[in-house]
Parts: structure tokens; sequence; C-alpha cells
């Protein structure tokens, strides 16, 4: 890779992808003892950083020569990105996508005239079959981040950051294959900028992680991360070579973390982040490298979340910082003890968002029944206030 690569990508790339906002954020700057800048890539065209990428490849190609089809795999962000790319130049575009892709992406591809091919439950599975469909068609396969022009149209991203503020300590961006941080590290090191570039992976899919701990390729046969978009079994090759050489850290986040972190976007910012983009910051607020008083760039790379996962995700952060809790009360089925358990809560502040009944479990006596309640609650203090008030009551909190 070389910074020339990047600044044709970034010539390529004019008027075509938008230089998204690098904003300042007061609030996570001060939860996490930095100065907090967020690269607002799910205000990207296509709604992530990947049509850099995918764009530069495929003008690149089409300008060389006889391009008349593209064919690629995608958990969905690289998919938009060809799509959206090979619609501006008159090509055909098949996009191999896991069955489990969320809805939205799907739909957005296949609004930018692509045929869409469902295929398999991870990135690897459909990767291998639109490699299949490259040797059957004859169609071009661009690669979602194992490829230079690829990685240097993601690397455009970092040029823009520093361009903004020269003096970046850190920047740290999301990995799955690598692509994007490979480009991002190439950019910053061949630029000559001492600004250290850390990746950020799912704890369930860590693939890169533990390949840069262990100095070799490493495949790993299962994964599973609410972080869809890095949800990569195989890294790339050429990415790790080039990761290895640049890039300073690799670290992992949990689901529940990111979760969480998604959670605090909506509420500090207002801003939309899909789980894999929400990785940075998560990675900051849980203090992953230990860092104070630096000038921190994180790339939030996308913001294409399915409406209905926003849903879950939102319910998986709420229960991971204890702002919603379940407690499961045993207590005699007789007349006046709901009203009791209902006069505890109101006067500890919590408030009730479910209840169920249990009479059925084994074990029980005749006159007795098992009550599940869902609460709101400011956090794990309040929720062990709760608890306590109903065991001083003399009730039996399972």
């Amino acid at each position: 890779m070389e910074l020339k690569q990047i600044i044709e990508a970034k010539e390529r790339l004019a008027g075509v992808a938008h230089i998204t906002p690098c904003q300042y954020s007061t609030t996570f700057s001060k939860m996490c003892g930095n100065d907090i800048y967020l690269k607002c890539e799910n205000l990207q065209k296509t709604g992530s950083f990947k049509v850099r990428g995918a764009y530069n490849k495929i003008s690149k190609l089409h300008s060389e020569g006889n391009l008349k089809s593209i064919v690629a795999s995608s958990a969905g962000n690289h998919a938009q990105g060809c799509a959206f790319a090979a619609s501006k130049m008159g090509i055909e575009a098949t996009i191999c996508m896991p069955r489990t892709t969320p809805i939205a992406k799907v739909s957005a591809t296949s609004g930018y005239g692509a045929k869409v091919d469902l295929y398999g439950d991870f990135y690897d599975d459909c990767y291998k079959h639109a490699r299949e469909i490259e040797k059957e068609t004859g169609a071009v396969f661009i690669h979602p981040f194992d490829d230079e022009d690829v990685m240097a149209g993601q690397g455009t991203l970092a040029l823009e950051m520093l361009d903004s503020i020269s003096d970046l300590d850190y920047i740290l961006a999301p990995v799955g294959g690598g692509g994007l941080l490979a480009g991002i590290a190439s950019a910053v090191k061949l630029s000559g900028y001492k600004t250290k570039v850390v990746g950020i992976q799912a704890a369930g899919a860590d693939a890169l992680v533990r390949s840069f701990k262990e100095h070799k390729h490493i495949a790993l046969d299962s994964i599973y991360t609410i972080a869809d978009g890095i949800a990569v079994k195989n890294p790339g090759i050429k990415t790790l070579e080039i990761i290895n050489k640049y890039a300073d850290d690799l670290v992992t986040v949990t689901d529940n973390e990111i979760a969480s972190t998604v959670l605090h976007l909506m509420e500090r910012t207002k801003m939309i982040a899909e789980p894999s983009g929400a990785t940075p910051l998560a990675a900051m607020i849980y203090d992953k490298l230990g860092i104070r008083g630096k000038k921190v760039g994180l790339v939030i790379s996308g913001g294409n979340i399915d409406v209905l996962t926003i849903g879950k995700i939102i319910e998986q952060g709420l229960i991971s910082r204890k702002r919603k809790i379940e407690l499961s009360v045993q207590l005699f089925d007789r007349p006046g003890m709901l009203e009791l358990v209902s006069h505890i809560l109101a006067a500890e502040g919590a408030n009730v968002v479910n209840i169920t009944y249990d009479r059925m479990r084994a074990g029980l006596s005749i006159n007795e029944t098992i009550l599940h309640i869902g609460c709101e609650v400011d956090g794990e203090e309040q929720a062990l206030k709760v608890r306590q008030a109903l065991i001083n009551a003399g009730l039996k909190v399972l």
C-alpha cells in the first residue's frame, strides 16, 4: 500500500462521497477523560464508510476497461456501496448477503438496482457463494476488505480526520475483516503522523485480534455478536499484513458494552449508529486502552440498523446498564399482595413495565405464586434498594 493510492482514491471520491463531520463531544469527553471526536460515517452516502472503498475499486476498474458486471459478498454495508457505485456507472451488480442480514440493508441494496442473493448464515458462507458466481458468470468480484484499492478508499476517511484535527493522539476504528483499519493505519503512518491507530473488534468475533496478538493468520470456526457489520470468521491476508505493519493495537468489546454504547449515542447525541459503528466509543467508555487526557478520534462507521433490531439493542443496553431489571418474588396467593408489592416499588421510585404470575412452578404450595416483575430503575444502586425493600417487607425474592 502506498500513500499515492489513497490520494488517488480521494480524487476519485471527490463529489461522490461526503466529507463527513468530525464532531467534538463534550458529553463523551467528560465521560471518558479524553477529548473525544466522532467521525460520523453514519451520515455518509449509503449510510456507512463502505461506499468509499467500493466506489474507488469499481471506478478504477471501469476507467481501465470494459467492466460490465460485478459480484460482491457482504453483511450489508459493502453491499450498498457496491450497488450504489455500480448503478452510477451503469454496471450490473449481484450481491450475496447472509440470510441473517437486517431487512433494512437488504432493501437498501436492492433499492440501488442490485440483484440480492441471500445465502448462508454468516459473511464467510456468502463469500464462497459469490466466488462461485464469479467463476460461472465472469463477473468481477469486489472484495469487501482484502483488496488494496478498497483499503485505499477507506483510508481517505483518515485523511479527512487529520485535515480537520491534525494533532489527534489516537484514531479508533471498528475491525472485522480489516479493510477499514488497514486503510486508516496506512493513511496515518504513510503521511508521517504520530497518531496511534487502534482497531476495535467484537469479543464474539475476534479473529483479527487473535491474529494480531499471535502474529499469524487465525480463522474462527464460529462467531456470535450483535455487530453484524464486523462478524467475520476469516480475516483478510493482505489486511493482516498491513495491520501488523502500521496498527498500534487491537482490543475487544463485549456485546453488552456495544448495546449500552448504541443507547448512549441515542440518548446523548441523538445519533443512530449500528452496533459495529459503536465499538470505538464502547472501547473508550469501558476503558479498554487506559488512556487519559488525549485527543481521540472515533470512527462511527455506519448507521444502517434495522428498526426491529434497534428495539432489541435498546432492551439489551438498558439491562446491561441496570436501567431495567427483573425480579421474581414468591408470595402468598391472596388479595392485597399485589397492592403490597406495588406500594413498595412505588415508594422506591421503580417504574413497573410488566408483571406476570407463575402459579405452576414445581415446589409451590397451593396457596403460593411467583410474581415476575420488570422494572425501570436509574442504575444498580436503585436496583439493589428495590430488592432489599421487598426483602425487608418479608417477601421472598428469588
